[in-house]
């Protein structure tokens, strides 16, 4: 049934761009919303984009109560899956962003979201949640065309999320918010804008975010602050520096067995206990995350003539932090994950139109990241009689180099007549740090400060490797042409890249069984290799009213997926990057004004991605998971949000249907479809503490109380024999109230 309802509305767009119909735009007042009337921004025919651009109006109304992921924001994107442990979205429920675009996750340490077009985030480890959303103008979701100053950072796999940060106000206005709700929510948000001095201006703004685990013993405290700094003394020149400052300390979600889920209703609430027990890590105080993010930004344009522009972005990030968790495998063990790393890098490029037909964009970015990614420094810890936590030596122990990505880049972009166009290329050097292993025979007596661990550690030459570079070529391309004033047909592709980092630890895991074989890492190290996904796209943008409607067939050719193998020449198993995969599927993206009293945004996606091959498995037969749907990738996604005004209150209904899953590759295990339904009413009286510009809201999460599971934690090629899928249940039932004034 799901299938025919995106078919069916793809054929009516197709009719639609054969016969396209001309209906004077409709524009909602904007008394209700300030400017930011509408979820999207307008469609322009004649740009050489492919992505979705969500407004200030998305973000207040989608981002939920708590204003602090951007994830929640663009779910309501078609082949978009983000369904959060808890209403604040801020819970990730292992070492990745718990996110699939078109069916796939991200990979390796990279991250997801950038700031004005700047790689700053990465995984693990903290900075997930540094910017509050009321900081945000706008978010760009890029998920299958990505021009080639924006498909950057350690992995551009499943796409990008950009978000634009509000730059100064030129005027001097303040911004007071104040939440609550269920689960003891609280958040107090303040931003001060300068206004104009001369050439500068200037903001500042803080957050104080706390909140209690909707189950289980556990809270949430967060707490960001950001700087903002404008020069702009002329047209030509502007010079923007931002300062973001983040802690975030917050107890994570137990996880289901699959057998568990099978009686969802007795287990949703299932938790880690609220009292230690002698030696057993079954305790919500061992299983905590607690880190701190400093980053800094720099944004310079300048135009020495109207046809040329000068640009250079810097961006650093710094992050420490602590990772608990009960070890699943040894009800004794606790593991900490100890995390002190930082990245840094730039972005520079020129531009000069030599004529609307042909712009050329010349440019080199820059990238350096330290790890984790793989992990440098886990230490184990075991829980004695008395319930306390000993030293019990580490899981890792290693030293771990910088990885370092830099590529020059050529872009040529115009518009022929009916034609617009834009064609790029990078050419990138991606090289793996080195990793210097000390893990071996480490055990209770050695030192728990890392540094002296490394220093009186003996180095294992089984467990080491050498830096690996890998060189490729990064083109993009895509064109488009206008059949009408209001609609177009447009065509894409893009190569993007990523690398998994679980083979060392993997490795340092298993270490007695691999040397028992004879296998050094560099062995296997030596196989590996770039995953690399060729994405081509294939849709139309139709202007009918005020409404833009975008329908999209997608492809992915992926290859050197990682994947569990069995290598007969060695006679081990292992992760390696030697799988191919292919994704394919259908979007239809609508959205815009249908009244001057209302305006609604539709997503909807139909997703296939699977391994295009078996492999064998350590007993000599094949895996039998060709052509089977990857783990935790619904095929059919719904996602609806409409606004109706009403003199000065609006009334903001939304829902999102998710199709059934399963946490094994071998599809065994399935998860049940569902549906979350929210509600967000907003009124904004006349006045109100001496501001003419209020806002009050009310918000219900998960209306009709459904019982889900959120997020499967597995790998791709997880099989039910493994036992390695874990499954996290959705927020329950929730309700919140905030303020908001400006002055």
């Amino acid at each position: 049934m799901k299938k025919r309802v995106l078919l069916l509305s793809l054929m009516a767009s197709s009719l639609l761009i054969a016969n396209p119909i001309s209906i004077e735009r409709i524009v909602v007042s904007a008394q209700n919303e300030d400017s930011d009337y509408l979820y999207m921004q307008d469609a322009n025919l004649s740009e050489s984009k492919n992505q979705e651009s969500f407004t200030k109006k998305s973000i207040k109304v989608l981002s939920s109560h708590a204003n602090m992921n951007p994830f929640s924001v663009i779910a309501f994107s078609p082949s978009v899956n983000f369904s959060p442990v808890d209403s604040a979205g801020s819970n990730e429920p292992s070492f990745h962003d718990p996110i699939r675009i078109r069916g796939k996750s991200q990979t390796g340490p990279g991250g997801v979201f950038m700031l004005n077009s700047m790689p700053v985030s990465s995984n693990p480890g903290g900075g997930k949640h540094m910017v509050d959303l009321e900081n945000i103008a706008s978010i760009d979701l890029l998920k299958g065309y990505m021009p080639v100053d924006k498909n950057l950072g350690f992995s551009s796999l499943i796409g990008k999320v950009d978000m634009k940060i509000l730059a100064p106000s030129k005027v001097t206005k303040t911004t007071l918010s104040q939440s609550f709700g269920s689960d003891s929510f609280s958040r107090t948000f303040m931003r001060v804008d300068s206004g104009k001095v001369g050439d500068f201006s200037a903001f500042g703004s803080l957050s104080f975010l706390s909140s209690d685990k909707n189950k289980g013993s556990g809270d949430l405290d967060r707490f960001n602050a950001m700087l903002g700094f404008s020069y702009e003394p002329n047209d030509q020149l502007k010079a923007d520096v931002y300062v973001i400052k983040n802690r975030d300390k917050h107890h994570n979600y137990d996880s289901l067995s699959y057998l568990e889920t099978k009686n969802l209703k007795s287990n949703y609430n299932k938790d880690y206990s609220s009292f230690k027990k002698a030696s057993s890590n079954d305790y919500y105080d061992y299983n905590k995350q607690d880190f701190e993010t400093t980053s800094v930004l720099g944004d310079i344009t300048y135009k020495p003539t109207s046809k040329d522009t000068i640009s250079f972005k810097a961006y650093y990030k710094q992050d420490e932090g602590d990772y608990w968790w009960s070890n699943a495998k040894m009800t004794d063990v606790v593991m900490n994950w100890n995390m002190d790393h930082e990245l840094y890098g730039a972005v520079a490029s020129y531009e000069h139109e030599f004529m609307k037909e042909l712009k050329v964009k010349l440019g080199y970015w820059y990238h350096r990241q330290q790890p984790p990614g793989p992990p440098s420094d886990q230490k184990k810890y075991k829980v004695t009689p008395s319930s306390d936590l000993k030293f019990a030596g580490y899981a890792v122990l290693s030293k771990n180099d910088y990885h370092t990505l830099q590529s020059p880049f050529i872009e040529a972009s115009g518009e022929i007549s009916k034609f617009n166009y834009s064609a790029g290329v990078r050419y990138q050097t991606f090289e793996l740090g080195s990793i210097k292993s000390f893990g071996n025979g480490t055990n209770a007596s050695t030192s728990p400060n890392y540094d002296a661990a490394i220093a009186n550690g003996t180095l294992d030459p089984w467990a080491s490797v050498e830096a690996r570079t890998f060189y490729t070529f990064l083109p993009s391309l895509y064109l488009g042409y206008e059949l009408s004033d209001s609609s177009a047909i447009y065509a894409d592709y893009t190569r993007t890249y990523g690398f998994n980092v679980n083979l060392f630890p993997t490795y340092s895991q298993q270490r007695a069984q691999f040397v028992a074989k004879g296998v050094t890492l560099e062995q296997l190290w030596g196989k590996q290799d770039l995953e690399i996904s060729e994405n081509i796209d294939l849709g139309s943008k139709i202007l009918v009213g005020g409404v833009t409607l975008n329908p999209s067939l997608f492809v992915s050719f992926i290859k050197n997926k990682q994947a569990n193998i069995f290598d007969p020449s060695l006679n081990v198993g292992y992760p390696s990057n030697v799988g191919d995969a292919l994704g394919y599927g259908a979007e239809f993206a609508a959205s815009g004004a249908i009244r001057d009293d209302l305006e609604f945004l539709l997503g909807l996606s139909y997703n296939k991605y699977y391994f295009t091959q078996d492999f064998t498995t350590s007993t000599g037969s094949s895996s039998d998971i060709k052509g089977n749907q990857l783990p935790d990738a619904p095929e059919v996604m719904i996602k609806a949000a409409l606004s109706y005004y009403i003199g000065r209150w609006t009334f903001s209904p939304s829902a999102r249907y998710t199709s059934s899953r399963y946490g094994d590759v071998a599809n065994t295990q399935k998860v049940d479809a569902f549906t979350i339904v929210d509600l967000d009413i907003s009124y904004k009286p006349q006045e109100f503490f001496g501001s003419n510009d209020v806002t009050f809201r009310a918000t219900v999460t998960n209306l009709t109380d459904e019982k889900y599971i959120s997020t499967i934690i597995t790998a791709d090629n997880a099989l039910s024999t493994s036992g390695a899928s874990t499954y996290q249940t959705g927020a329950p039932l929730g309700v919140f109230f905030s303020a908001n004034l400006k002055y």
